[in-house]
């Protein structure tokens, strides 16, 4: 049945898949390209990108009147990447301009080393659009080689100046720096040299940008400017006199300026707020410390910003403890959590053990945890017997960073009448720390008849230096609870505990629900000892046993691996294969690049993914053809894959010939 009869997608999508191995799979792929559904589309552009021509697909590029067929052909060439080069170079000397304009769109995508050269005498082509277009590709390819070209560009025609700000931006190469200056002031060009000039973060322009962003009040060029300047800081960690200059600004002007920088720290734009936090903290404008610690900074910001104000500790003492009395709890978290005070504030945040709001008391841990404070470790222990969740998490990690001898605190909350959860919250503190601190308690706690004690004790034991509680840790693989056997099995192997094996290997014949976790632990601990026990296991095993059967003997790489492995290659589920080809590419030598190139020709993406792979470690020349047309496989991440084996191989053919 045609593709183009089927009114459902979903019957399409399935006409097109199994027309891929018909003799008219051309015209149907061609006839998908053009589907109206996103879905066909992008499954016929994945087959043209493997089977048909680049010729071919670049006669679509010309089709003024199905856009849809026009960017699919786009889309495809894009996929062919290398493959699709030669053509696409050839097509950029050619008669037809929006052919040439395509072409060098595509090549930008593809950004291949072979085709920067090529695009450098586009840059002067007659087409405006095609000389456009060549500048933003050579400033996507980062290529230096434009650079001279590219400043000449600025001071020329007046369409290409914006495309080539924007592309010396991207390439970061000093050598702009001076004449994307001049151009500061022109009012067409600014906001575009701004932004490039951000990019490029030289500690030069730091200066004059700082200079615009206090006389300019027109968006959206400010927030350009301060953008731009914030990244220049971060770029360059040991500027020297930001402080200086805010110290000189008019009062009037610096005034305004904390009211835009005010405002942007009230905003959601996290871009822009976290841009005025920098000029905020480089420049010390105090008075907008608070709006800044008032912030719920996003995941991952809480670093940045204590780095940045480790910067102006010294200086700002007298400054930041004021900040701990702040009327909004939002500033006195804050502080606690991002200002990194020094010794002398031990007394100051142990106060603030007792705010009235749990999350500055949970903060407060925290802030005396970074400091190592041992004077608070009494108070520390009481937060940690807090019924708020977030103040006793807090105080267990506050805990766990303070000296050896503050865990003597714990000692009434691991006595036998304590209450059941404060014990583990304890023994929780007594894993964090690595300590061997009341180690006898611990011990005993082993054998108690809870098993979620017993299962924490356990952890404890684990983090102990050397071996001498590995006996103490195996007599968990006994216990009556499953879960705490199973704790232990990872304990052992966390512990890279060797002497473990034996026992390891005796309870895979018991054929209970721990022998899941014992294989995974055998291969962990490279246990080559076991491999012949788990290939007698394999063959009556449940299928989730046998798959982590072959990943561990993977890890351990004994003798006759690769005959194992040939033999799990032919079996019909889907998953033992892909780890059985994971593990043949890795052991496989050259004699095996036959079998590495069936593999290759898998018909699941997996094993050809993890067969591309494997094509490129051996390194062979002789694999670039095969890499060629992997290059083009309909799943990207084979495609990809490839194309990083192939430059890997162009390396190494550069270094035989050197």
């Amino acid at each position: 049945m045609k593709v183009d009869t089927l009114s459902d997608a979903q019957e399409r999508l399935t006409a097109l898949q199994a027309a891929a191995a018909s003799p008219g799979r051309d015209q149907a792929i061609v006839v998908g390209l053009k589907d109206a559904s996103p879905l066909v589309r992008q499954n016929a552009i994945a087959l043209a990108a493997r089977h048909l021509a680049p010729e071919v697909l670049a006669e679509f590029l010309a089709d003024d009147e199905d856009a849809i067929l026009r960017n699919a052909a786009q889309a495809a060439l894009e996929r062919q990447g290398p493959h699709a080069i030669p053509h696409l170079l050839s097509l950029t000397r050619g008669a037809d301009p929006e052919l040439a304009f395509f072409a060098v769109q595509i090549l930008s995508t593809i950004n291949d080393v072979s085709a920067k050269q090529a695009l450098l005498p586009l840059l002067d082509h007659s087409d405006r659009n095609i000389a456009q277009a060549a500048v933003e590709a050579l400033g996507h390819m980062r290529a230096t080689e434009a650079v001279p070209a590219l400043i000449r560009l600025l001071a020329g025609d007046p369409w290409l100046q914006f495309a080539a700000a924007s592309a010396l931006g991207r390439i970061g190469d000093a050598r702009a720096v001076g004449p994307l200056l001049e151009r500061l002031d022109d009012e067409l060009l600014a906001e575009i040299v701004v932004e490039a000039l951000g990019r490029m973060g030289d500690a030069a322009t730091l200066a004059p940008l700082l200079d615009r962003l206090v006389s300019s009040d027109r968006l959206p060029l400010r927030d350009q400017l301060l953008l731009a300047v914030a990244a220049v800081l971060e770029r360059n960690p040991g500027l020297r006199g930001v402080p200086a200059r805010a110290r000189l600004w008019r009062p009037e002007v610096r005034a305004g300026l904390g009211e835009y920088l005010g405002g942007l720290l009230a905003m959601h734009d996290a871009t822009l707020a976290r841009s005025a936090g920098v000029l905020v903290v480089h420049a010390e404008l105090w008075n907008l410390m608070p709006a800044l610690l008032a912030r719920n900074p996003d995941s991952g910001e809480e670093g940045w910003l204590e780095g940045m104000l480790r910067r102006c500790r010294r200086r700002a003492r007298a400054e930041w403890l004021p900040l701990l009395q702040h009327s909004d709890p939002r500033v006195r978290a804050g502080a606690l959590l991002q200002v990194p005070f020094g010794a002398g504030a031990g007394p100051a945040l142990a106060a603030c053990l007792q705010d009235r709001d749990p999350e500055v008391r949970a903060a407060a841990c925290f802030a005396l945890g970074r400091l190592r404070e041992p004077s608070a470790a009494s108070a520390l222990a009481r937060a940690l017997r807090s019924s708020d969740a977030r103040e006793h998490a807090a105080a267990a990690q506050a805990l766990a960073q303070l000296p050896r001898q503050s865990l003597a605190e714990l000692a009434p909350d691991l006595e036998p009448g304590a209450d059941e959860e404060q014990m583990e919250r304890a023994l929780g503190v007594l894993e964090q720390a690595r300590s061997t601190m009341h180690r006898e308690r611990v011990r005993a706690l082993v054998q108690d008849g809870r098993p979620a004690l017993r299962q924490a004790a356990l952890r404890v034991l684990g983090r102990y230096p050397g071996h001498a509680a590995d006996g103490w840790i195996m007599a968990g693989l006994r216990d009556d609870d499953t879960v705490v056997r199973i704790a232990t099995v990872e304990i052992l192997v966390r512990r890279r505990c060797r002497k473990a094996i034996p026992a390891l290997v005796e309870l895979l014949s018991a054929g209970h629900p721990l022998r899941y976790h014992l294989v995974r632990a055998l291969g962990r601990l490279r246990a080559r000892a076991a491999a012949s026990r788990l290939q007698a296991l394999y063959a009556g095993a449940p299928l989730h046993e046998r798959i982590e059967i072959v990943v561990a003997l993977n890890q351990m790489a004994p003798a006759g691996l690769l005959a194992f492995l040939r033999e799990v290659l032919r079996e019909p589920d889907v998953e033992l294969r892909r780890v059985a080809s994971d593990g043949f590419v890795r052991a496989a030598g050259a004699h095996e690049f036959e079998t590495m190139v069936a593999l290759a020709r898998d018909a699941d993406w997996v094993v050809r993914n993890h067969a591309t792979w494997g094509l490129g470690r051996l390194g062979l020349p002789e694999a670039q053809s095969h890499l060629m047309l992997l290059a083009r496989d309909v799943e990207p991440l084979v495609a990809r894959t490839a194309q990083a084996a192939m430059g890997r191989l162009r390396g190494n053919s550069r270094g035989r010939d050197a």
